[in-house]
């Protein structure tokens, strides 16, 4: 059974929606979370994340949240290969990545201010 030109339009114009539909959807887990970094926080932090390397990221990434005076959250990257960035990572080696020991890395991190 042939397809007529409408339904074999139709067809197409619903395979490419759906395309476009799972192309946005795609979270590219091959990109670095952090294309701009700074080299020093001050305030107060409540957590971070290191991200090792992986495939279409070659470096480390540090990603600290912040408290603000508002009770929001903001999440900045550190720079890993300044002082801060490398102190953390230390710590967190230090810890074998030992996510219920991220508090001993932050408290260090305070009393060295």
């Amino acid at each position: 059974m042939a397809l007529s030109q409408t339904s074999c339009a139709l067809l197409l114009v619903v395979v490419a929606a759906v395309c476009i539909q799972l192309y946005q959807a795609h979270d590219f887990p091959g990109r670095c979370s952090c294309p701009i970094t700074i080299k020093f926080i001050k305030g107060n932090m409540s957590d971070f994340q290191v991200l090792e390397r992986r495939p279409g990221c070659d470096k480390t990434e540090l990603i600290v949240t912040m408290n603000g005076p508002d009770n929001s959250n903001e999440k900045i990257c550190i720079n890993t290969e300044r002082k801060l960035g490398k102190a953390f990572l230390r710590c967190w080696e230090r810890i074998n990545k030992d996510e219920s020991r991220k508090m001993e890395c932050i408290d260090r991190k305070r009393k060295a201010e």
